[in-house]
């Protein structure tokens, strides 16, 4: 009997925290409205009373009768209010009746569908805020281009081959394309959203998925100006280096997942050391540091469309390079055009290693070595900015946890071979 009785329990109290939460909302608002607790209540009943007797023509006849109590309800409250009513309980109250049905045959479906109607609903005056306030143009418009761009344009392209060497596919390369352009836009979101006082380190891991050598020239400029604030800018060029390898694993994951195990510990091994190092700072800053940066990073632009259109073409000159280098040096040439191309762009090195891979053109261990000099060529290169660019006050703090990061990649390398 309670198996029976489980679902309409459950719509009692999805459609009764519904029902409150819309009750609660007019509270002292006029009209007054006639659809709150007991009334969201009853509906989703209905709903599951429409399932469980597995009936079309009484399902029917009792969709029709939430429907029309529904319409007259936004009817009568429509004129009472000379026009200025929405229509947010009305349409609440539909989807309660779905949530009802859903009750009877998915519960744990009508249980994530109710608590998503019920956040929506309490944070309709944020969400309001947000989208009138809280945005601006470019905003919106970076938004519809990054959802035409993922939604529109790559289901588009073919996913396969389409040159006689079996280097480019369109879709893998427009997918690395559209990775990009979504970390740079969540970063900025993550920016944004976090204000300035923590805009170092939050900026520094965000923009770090996009391009961590970029963080550190920039912060590195930061600290010939803001010599007091090397801690947290070294702070931030260690957390940029720590997504930086967390990109290097989303970029193997794309393009070949059968790396992806070993690639996990080559690149989770400098992950560990530089939450671990970050850790640390922040520990020494709290207890040390009394002065703050007061002009953190700020993301100007929230889709880094020339960035991401600069890498896409780089993947794919590094790609032909590297191929040619393996026909015409074998698995040697791979390694060395991986330890050059990361000196600037570790990501690239490892598409075009991992994709050769994938041909059957070279091993697993060969992959993984030209990764790691890859990464090793590129953290060499951020340490010597740091030093020219930054000078001794901010390579000092961060020089220890980068090497430490490389030297943890090379020891997993060796573990793993």
């Amino acid at each position: 009997m309670f198996e029976i009785a489980k679902p309409f329990l459950l719509s009692i109290a999805l459609g009764l925290a519904i029902g409150i939460e819309r009750e609660r909302s007019h509270k002292g608002a006029e009209p007054e409205y006639a659809l709150g607790s007991r009334t969201f209540t009853l509906v989703a009943l209905l709903g599951t009373l429409a399932a469980h007797v597995g009936n079309p023509g009484i399902a029917a006849v009792l969709g029709l009768f939430v429907a029309g109590l529904i319409v007259a309800t936004y009817l009568r409250g429509h004129r009472e209010a000379n026009g200025g009513l929405g229509a947010t309980t009305e349409v609440a109250a539909m989807a309660t009746f779905g949530v009802g049905w859903l009750a009877h045959g998915e519960p744990r479906l009508a249980a994530m569908v109710g608590v998503g109607v019920l956040a929506i609903l309490w944070l309709r005056p944020k969400i309001h805020a947000f989208a009138h306030e809280g945005l601006s143009d470019t905003e919106v418009n970076s938004a519809l281009l990054f959802l035409v761009i993922a939604l529109v344009v790559l289901p588009l392209l073919p996913d396969r081959a389409v040159d006689p060497w079996g280097l480019f596919n369109p879709a893998r390369l427009w997918l690395i394309f559209t990775l990009m352009c979504g970390v740079g836009f969540a970063g900025y979101i993550a920016v944004r959203a976090m204000g300035p006082a923590r805009g170092l380190a939050a900026g520094g891991f965000a923009a770090g998925l996009v391009s961590s050598t970029a963080v550190t020239l920039s912060y590195s400029r930061r600290a010939r100006d803001h010599g007091d604030a090397a801690g947290p800018l070294a702070t931030g060029i260690v957390l940029a280096n720590v997504a930086s390898a967390l990109s290097v694993l989303l970029v193997v994951a794309v393009a070949n997942r059968d790396l992806l195990p070993k690639a996990s510990v080559l690149m989770g091994a400098p992950i560990g050391v530089g939450l671990l190092g970050t850790a640390a700072a922040i520990w020494w800053l709290r207890r040390n540091e009394t002065h703050r940066p007061q002009a953190p990073l700020q993301l100007s632009n929230p889709l880094e469309l020339r960035s991401a259109l600069i890498l896409a073409v780089v993947l794919a000159a590094i790609l032909t390079v590297s191929e040619l280098a393996r026909r015409w040096l074998g698995p040697s040439g791979v390694v060395a055009t991986a330890a050059l191309a990361g000196s600037t762009d570790v990501q690239s090195a490892t598409l075009a290693a991992a994709t050769i891979l994938a041909n059957g053109s070279i091993t697993v261990e060969v992959a993984l070595l030209a990764i790691l000099l890859a990464y090793l060529g590129n953290m060499a290169l951020k340490l010597g900015i740091v030093a020219v660019v930054g000078g001794r006050s901010l390579l000092l703090p961060t020089a220890p946890p980068l090497v430490g990061m490389a030297a943890a990649a090379v020891a997993a390398y060796f573990a793993i071979r």
